[in-house]
């Protein structure tokens, strides 16, 4: 009797990146808007992430998401998930939470940073519009962003960037 390995049989292909899920085949190879994803005949769909932003910045957001859609599938087909499971993936999702929060917080500060055209690149308008925000909140909000009151963060998203200097107003607790 001879053993054969567990690889899985069919892959997705698209430039140096190979997606590969059990034994089923895919139903359409990477494909969509982004170029980066596969759906396979089981019903599972792939997308592949680009990024450039390392393990501590990329794959960190990309495992806490990972966990976050995982819990959604698994509450949406009623599956039962054991404390262990249940108690990552509230970690995680609060974690992803709070690095968006960040996230959000200096794009809006860039946003409202002079651009090479000598104003903001967005006004508060636009920014209440995109954000679902009444502009007046997002003044507010940026008021408090550049006199230092960050999202907790904020450190984790700026550390090793030029960014990490700008916007330590008097309420920065550096």
């Amino acid at each position: 009797m001879t053993t054969e390995a567990t690889e899985p049989q069919y892959a997705a292909h698209t430039g140096r990146i190979t997606l590969t899920h059990a034994d089923a085949q895919p139903a359409e190879d990477i494909g969509g808007r982004s170029r980066a994803t596969t759906w396979w005949n089981d019903g599972t769909t792939s997308y592949v992430l680009h990024f450039r932003s390392g393990q501590v910045h990329g794959w960190t957001m990309a495992d806490e998401a990972d966990t976050a859609i995982q819990a959604l599938d698994s509450l949406r087909a009623g599956e039962d998930m054991n404390s262990e499971r249940l108690w990552g993936a509230l970690r995680d999702v609060r974690r992803l939470r709070n690095r968006l929060e960040a996230l959000e917080s200096e794009l809006i500060l860039y946003a409202r940073e002079e651009a090479s055209e000598g104003r903001a690149r967005l006004n508060l308008r636009e920014i209440g519009e995109v954000t679902g925000t009444h502009f007046s909140t997002v003044a507010e909000r940026v008021e408090r962003l550049t006199r230092g009151s960050h999202p907790a963060f904020r450190h984790w998203l700026v550390q090793g960037t030029p960014r990490v200097d700008m916007h330590t107003g008097q309420d920065d607790p550096r």
